[in-house]
């Protein structure tokens, strides 16, 4: 019986050239082979395109945190800015400093550390909330307080040891300079970083399935981690914080790491800090919903190759053709083209992004249509007013001058043949030169502000309200409250010519029995508040509207207001009057002074 096996083997040799093997290797074979390299190929593609697509959306949900990190720190120096810039904090007295942070301490919750002052020579004097184990401390070599006195700028630290207790700390110091930019000191809120304030941060700006992101300083170390025992671990050797301390801004890259995990592990730098934050998943969570879908695909290419490529095509189309049409009407709108509109997506979140798109370009198209009026109606107004003093100087001045010149001349040839008639004729001129003089100085009064010029800016605010109750006869009043006393003089202009404006609106459009006017000089801010009880109107959501209509008075005081990094406020309904606040805040340096003020001005009168 030791035969048979051998047997089997001869017999299937035999039939090796047999009609229906043969049949089957043609077939089956290619078949085979040509599925095996479709898969494969299928597989190499997805690859490919799988690692590029996770590596940009990486590299982008890193540069998105970082920006929105960037921003939400930036929060942090604005409330220390705005101390900083307090007169009682500029006056280098700690006793006034320490007064400014315990009335501003709600402002200051967030920064865990606490809150010092260091003076000049970089000695802490002021600590909130009381530290007296850094009071008296000497600061002047840390790295963050020799770059904010040299730079005069805000500085992040790294990871640094405090004085005294041991503690990693991170120090944001804003410079205290006095309005002369002169260096005062520095205003420094401090971060614990195991306290994980900053920590908070971050998770603000991650879902739970963006993976996990963590924050390093300029020298690799870990400020945050989700992994606790990891803050403070020098990372400089790893690939993604290697090239941000390199001094690349953003990337992405596919690392294995000594658990033998792939990871997709994108990078960028936050620009207010000059930390890195690195965001990472695993590859395998990356790519997981895309391998349960490839498992249908699988099986259909063995029903047929073209139709799982046509459904491959159509698939990848059906996403990424949206979003690239999308960046070809974002690129056609930063060309200045407002009439683009995005169609419509059955899928929701494509569909909510062309809705926000569309809204972006409305309101675009709105401001941008409501600039152009408001600059034309400027434009012809300055065109008006220059036919209008060229006409009075040639029909006035010019005409004077022509006269007293031909009288000259006269006087010239009498003086010697008629002494008495030459006198009478040099009285005339005088007189006609008197008149000129007068008609030059009356036409310079139109000009400019003289009220302000010679009176100053409260009477000049009262001689605007007194003309507007010898007008119209409306009962108009003007309260002041503190004093506009060191006010820079564009500053002092503009307030006249915000009044000017508003109760130039009110006579021609109010319809008002009532106005009061109230100007407050406070310490830090003016607030001009004119109300009235006219017949009112329904304010629309976006001021730039009320250029559509032709109505320019409210556009430009809110020009005006910006100028000066101020803000304007309108209360108003049908029927109900109408409240304009304005509010101009003192720390900000004043614009340059603007050119061709008086036409200007009639042109905001134009609304």
């Amino acid at each position: 019986m030791g035969y048979k096996p051998f047997s089997v083997v001869v017999r299937g040799i035999k039939n090796l050239d047999s009609l229906s093997f043969l049949a089957v290797l043609v077939t089956v074979l290619p078949l085979t082979v040509l599925l095996g390299l479709s898969v494969a190929a299928v597989f190499y593609v997805y690859q490919q395109v799988a690692e590029q697509l996770a590596l940009g959306r990486n590299e982008e949900i890193a540069r998105i945190s970082a920006d929105r990190l960037s921003e939400n720190l930036a929060g942090f120096v604005r409330v220390l800015t705005t101390i900083s810039r307090l007169d009682i904090v500029r006056s280098g007295d700690p006793a006034q400093q320490q007064n400014a942070l315990t009335q501003a301490r709600d402002l200051l919750l967030d920064f865990d550390g606490g809150v010092i002052v260091l003076n000049q020579a970089g000695i802490c004097t002021v600590t909130e909330p009381y530290r007296p184990d850094l009071l008296g401390q000497d600061f002047s070599s840390r790295p963050y307080f020799q770059t904010t006195r040299q730079m005069k700028l805000v500085t992040f630290s790294d990871i640094m040891q405090e004085e005294g207790s041991g503690e990693d700390i991170i120090v944001v110091a804003v410079p205290i300079l006095s309005r002369e930019g002169e260096f005062r000191g520095i205003l420094s809120g401090r971060f614990y970083v195991q306290f994980q304030r900053i920590g908070e941060e971050i998770r603000k700006l991650h879902s739970d399935e963006v993976g996990e992101a963590y924050l390093i300083d300029r020298k690799g170390r870990v400020i945050y981690h989700p992994n606790y025992a990891l803050i403070g671990t020098d990372f400089s050797q790893r690939l993604s914080v290697g090239r941000l301390l390199s001094g690349d801004r953003q990337g992405a890259v596919i690392v294995e790491g000594e658990d033998g995990i792939r990871r997709v592990v994108g990078y960028a730098t936050v620009g207010v800090t000059g930390w890195g934050l690195i965001v990472q998943e695993p590859w395998a969570e990356v790519v997981a919903p895309a391998v349960r879908s490839l498992r249908p695909i699988v099986v259909a290419l063995v029903i047929g190759i073209g139709a799982l490529i046509a459904f491959l095509s159509m698939g990848v189309q059906r996403v990424v053709g949206p979003i690239t049409r999308m960046a070809a009407y974002a690129r056609l709108v930063a060309a200045g083209d407002y009439t683009v509109h995005v169609p419509t997506n059955p899928i929701r979140e494509l569909r909510d992004m062309a809705d926000a798109f569309n809204e972006m370009v409305e309101q675009i198209s709105r401001y941008q249509a409501g600039l152009r009026q408001y600059v034309a109606a400027i434009t012809k107004s300055q065109e008006e007013e220059r036919r209008r003093i060229a006409r009075d100087l040639h029909d006035d001045t010019i005409q004077a001058l022509i006269a007293i010149g031909q009288r000259l001349e006269l006087a010239r040839d009498l003086i010697h043949e008629s002494p008495d008639e030459a006198i009478e004729q040099l009285r005339d001129l005088r007189k006609m030169v008197t008149r000129t003089i007068e008609s030059v100085r009356a036409f310079s009064r139109d000009l400019r502000p003289t009220a302000l010029e010679d009176l100053g800016l409260v009477p000049a605010l009262q001689y605007l309200v007194n003309n507007l109750i010898q007008k119209d006869g409306i009962d108009a009043s003007l309260s002041v409250e503190g004093s506009p006393e060191g006010l820079p003089p564009d500053l002092e202009v503009t307030i006249y010519r915000i009044v000017q404006e508003a109760l130039t609106n009110i006579h021609r459009h109010a319809k008002a029995s009532l106005v009061r006017v109230q100007a407050q000089f406070l310490p830090h801010v003016i607030t001009i508040t004119v109300r009235d009880n006219g017949v009112g109107f329904t304010v629309p959501d976006d001021i730039t509207e009320l250029a559509n209509q032709g109505n320019y008075g409210l556009l430009g005081l809110r020009e005006r207001a910006q100028l000066f990094g101020g803000q304007l406020i309108i209360t108003s309904q049908p029927g109900e009057g109408t409240e304009i606040q304005v509010l101009l805040p003192l720390q900000l340096p004043p614009p340059q002074p603007q050119p061709s003020e008086k036409v200007t001005a009639e042109a905001f009168h134009g609304g």
